[in-house]
């Protein structure tokens, strides 16, 4: 039988005729639940918010009462607050069958609407987006758009997984429950399209809920990603409170490494450097041909220097339970974290031997890790094909490309955006926006030393985790930055 329930996450408070009903959702902005008072609540409300947290309200009850005119109802009346519960995001829809539940509609935000069966054999298919996710109760389908999370919990209906990849009639879909829920079939694919995780095909064969997202572009990847990152509604986790308390693993601000020799660097150039800020900024480009002369330690030291040096070290939110060790350096980062190390694959330079290094933004100095080694001379080869493919490089053919003096790898200590932000969901993101801050900050530096820079596009994670040691997932590289001298 079809029904509605609150969804899990959802509290309920009832004081004499005052209901107040708390959601599981925050925002971004606000870390506090939301809640629904509803006042002079009468007997009949009550039962149902009653039904609704036991076994449940009966759709059809639900079709019945939204067909009612408001003269029959006012805003207090069962029939009208059940329709408020549903587009809020806090009810649940579940379809039963003989071994339980089979199928229900999980909402991940508010905006949940209905979807009545289509009259016609249309065809429907699962979104391009969609991603299945094995769980206890049996299988979720999201995608990046919907609302809600489709779960199959009969393993009957695993099989409809497949057969929704292509157009599917709906006669075929009906043809294809077991007898038992076939009863409601019309209650089970409505269902399905309310998730918005399966859509009526348009004629590009291609299910409605994707077709601006297709016509954008947008990659399965990306669109994740971005929705993900980008979404003002988060679910409260009952298991975690959004101050976490204090955790002495934080990871500290400086991480000590294994280094077989240090280089000291200079932390100012005595060259007079042409230093107008604007200038700067008009002359900044990429320039990815060098000449045969190396860049200095002395001109690499200042341009790490003003680029990435740690100017202090403070305690950030020392009020709060979360208090955390945070830098100061001369790019923005989000919270001060600064989790973005930086390591050298250094093929010449004056002063510096070849070798692969890490910055020690502390002392400014170079830690050398390794001489080069393979895979730095197949990062340093990345570099020059990746530089090869760049469309705008009109002075570099393919065959032809240098590789860089220096190929500056950014790598991020995640857990250190993740010891704050696990709640968010923010982590990654937040990364690769400092990553954006410091290319644009190497570019601006290099431009006044009179370098040649090159930001790249790519890089290899493989690649750097050989070269450092260092586990990607402990350590993981998320941009790479040529440096040589300008012919």
């Amino acid at each position: 039988m079809p029904k509605y329930l609150f969804r899990e996450g959802v509290d309920v408070n009832v004081k004499g005729n005052e209901i107040v009903i708390t959601t599981p959702y925050a925002t971004r902005s606000n870390p506090y639940r939301q809640k629904l008072h509803l006042k002079e609540a009468g007997a009949p409300l009550k039962e149902l918010i009653k039904d609704l947290l036991s076994d449940g309200v009966d759709s059809d009850q639900y079709s019945t009462l939204q067909d009612k005119k408001h003269s029959a109802s006012t805003h207090l009346s069962p029939e009208s607050q059940l329709k408020t519960l549903y587009k809020k995001g806090l009810l649940s829809y579940e379809i039963e069958g003989c071994n339980g539940t089979a199928i229900c509609l999980l909402p991940n935000e508010p905006g949940l609407k209905q979807q009545p069966c289509p009259e016609h054999n249309e065809k429907i298919k699962l979104s391009e987006f969609g991603n299945i996710k094995p769980c206890r109760e049996g299988l979720d389908i999201t995608t990046p758009l919907s609302p809600a999370t489709l779960r199959l919990q009969d393993h009957r209906l695993y099989q409809l997984i497949q057969m929704l990849a292509s157009p599917c009639t709906i006669e075929s879909i009906r043809g294809f429950l077991p007898e038992d829920l076939c009863v409601h079939n019309r209650e089970f694919i409505s269902l399905l399209l309310m998730s918005e995780v399966i859509g009526v095909c348009n004629n590009n064969r291609n299910a409605d809920i994707d077709a601006e997202a297709i016509e954008s572009g947008w990659s399965r990847e990306d669109l994740a990603f971005h929705c993900h990152t980008r979404r003002n509604i988060v679910i409260f986790r009952r298991d975690n409170s959004h101050l976490k308390e204090n955790n002495q693993n934080n990871p500290p601000a400086k991480h000590q490494r294994i280094i077989i020799d240090r280089v000291p660097l200079s932390r100012l150039s005595n060259k007079n450097y042409n230093s107008n800020f604007y200038q700067i900024i008009r002359k900044r480009q990429t320039i990815r041909a060098y000449n045969a002369k190396p860049v200095s330690a002395e001109a690499l030291g200042t341009l790490l220097w003003y680029s990435m040096h740690t100017r202090e070290e403070i305690l950030c939110d020392p009020g709060l339970p979360r208090s955390y060790e945070g830098l100061l350096r001369p790019v923005a980062s989000a919270g001060a974290l600064h989790s973005i190390e930086f390591y050298l694959c250094i093929k010449q330079c004056m002063g510096i031997s070849p070798g692969f290094y890490h910055y020690d933004s502390f002392d400014h100095s170079l830690g050398k890790l390794s001489d080069l080694t393979v895979p730095c001379e197949n990062m340093l080869a990345l570099a020059v094909n990746t530089t090869c493919r760049a469309p705008q490089a009109a002075s570099v053919s393919p065959g032809q490309a240098q590789p860089p003096d220096v190929l500056i790898v950014m790598a991020s200590r995640y857990a250190r955006n993740a010891s704050i932000h696990s709640e968010t969901g923010l982590a990654y993101a937040l990364i690769l926006k400092d990553a954006g801050s410091i290319y644009q900050q190497l570019y601006l530096v290099a431009t006044a030393l009179g370098l040649a820079p090159c930001g790249l596009s790519f890089g290899s994670s493989e690649l750097f985790e050989q070269a450092s040691g260092m586990p990607r997932n402990v350590e993981c590289s998320v941009g790479e930055f040529m440096i040589g001298n300008p012919k």
